[in-house]
């Protein structure tokens, strides 16, 4: 008996299985049936189970064309010099007796920085001041006696001749006393030549000599420079030269001072190129500090801002294409971008102008560019 009711159960488990199987598989095919049937699909709404996909266009960057003046820092690297810079040299020869001034001394025009032996040159220049003085005297005495051989002369008491020498006796008297004054300034500056002295303010940067160092003429004593304004000596090419003017603004930027940014300007342009670099010599001046940070020797990077007084369609580089040796840009038309030709007419740094192809108000793809064909539609995400 409990062998039939055990047989019973498992047959009709086994039909409850085989419905629920059939049960799907119908459902199974409806769907299919339902999907496959061009009567159950509507254009522009999806069909129950699938998930929506909207064309946008690809995503770019855009840029609004607005004419412009443009400003480009164009940089340069140079040493910084002094203003002014002297080597000192002995103009007479002799023995240094004495030494008043040392390196980074500060030094003026009037100041006597070194004495070389001064006792011949002044024993000298005594001699030449006792002759002058004795040149004085004798022409006063032929002056006199010219006076009064005149009187003699209207008396008869003396010649034509004799009155005539008189005479040639003044001025001969006055010749001697000319001879004796100008060589008497002669030693008198070889006398004064004895005392070293810079012929600017400034300071100190070499000494070539010591107590009892013997000089002779033309060797070099002192190096004094003038560093209350200080100079960089660059080079501007043929492009640039009708850009730039004297007194044009330029950042100097001084490596040794932790990149501290000194404002300077330009001094002057040679009216010439040099034959051999082809570029035109310019030095830009800079004030020191008043504790006079910038030293000479120092390298200096210089930033000229080259300016226009006319307005560009300018475009960033980067968004110009090259192909086939010309250069397009994409234009945005509504929501189509499409590859359009330009002429370049000037590069400012990383700036471009056109001339050409593009007009103020046009919109332009300046992120997303390697995505786009020719005409392709886009999704502009940010404007410039």
């Amino acid at each position: 008996m409990n062998y039939k009711v055990i047989i019973s159960f498992s047959l009709f488990s086994i039909l409850v299985m085989f419905f629920v199987v059939s049960c799907g598989q119908e459902k199974s095919m409806e769907t299919i049936m339902n999907n496959d049937n061009p009567e159950n699909k509507i254009e522009g709404k999806p069909v129950k189970g699938e998930n929506p996909k909207v064309d946008r266009g690809i995503p770019v960057e855009a840029l609004v064309i607005k004419p412009r003046k443009v400003e480009q820092k164009v940089p340069f690297t140079g040493m910084v010099k002094p203003l002014h810079s002297v080597d000192i040299a002995a103009e007479v020869s002799g023995k240094i007796i004495k030494i008043n001034k040392k390196l980074g001394d500060k030094v003026t025009i009037k100041d006597i920085l070194a004495v070389i032996d001064d006792k011949i040159p002044l024993g000298q220049y005594k001699q030449a001041k006792a002759r002058v003085l004795s040149a004085d005297n004798n022409l006063k005495i032929a002056k006199l006696n010219l006076k009064s051989d005149k009187e003699l002369l209207e008396n008869g008491d003396i010649s034509r001749l004799a009155y005539e020498n008189s005479s040639l006796a003044v001025k001969n008297a006055e010749a001697n006393r000319l001879s004796a004054l100008a060589n008497s300034s002669l030693l008198e500056k070889r006398y004064n030549d004895t005392r070293i002295m810079s012929p600017i303010d400034g300071l100190i940067s070499r000494k070539y000599v010591d107590i009892g160092s013997m000089l002779m003429t033309n060797m070099p004593v002192y190096r004094v420079v003038d560093i209350t304004e200080v100079k960089i000596e660059i080079g501007l090419t043929q492009n640039m030269i009708n850009r730039i003017q004297v007194n044009s603004p330029a950042n100097v930027i001084v490596s040794a001072l932790k990149n501290q940014i000194f404002e300077g300007n330009v001094s002057f342009i040679s009216p010439e190129a040099d034959p051999k670099t082809g570029t035109f010599a310019t030095e830009v001046y800079v004030k020191n500090t008043v504790d006079k940070l910038i030293r000479a020797g120092m390298t200096a990077k210089v930033e000229i801002i080259l300016t226009d007084n006319h307005t560009h369609i300018v475009v960033p580089d980067y968004s110009v294409v090259k192909k086939n040796g010309q250069n397009f840009i994409y234009k945005i038309t509504g929501n189509i971008a499409r590859l359009t030709e330009i002429s370049i007419s000037n590069v400012f740094g990383s700036q471009v102008a056109i001339d050409k192809g593009l007009f103020e108000g046009d919109k332009i793809v300046v992120v997303g560019m390697k995505r786009l064909g020719k005409e392709t539609k886009v999704s502009v995400e940010t404007i410039k």
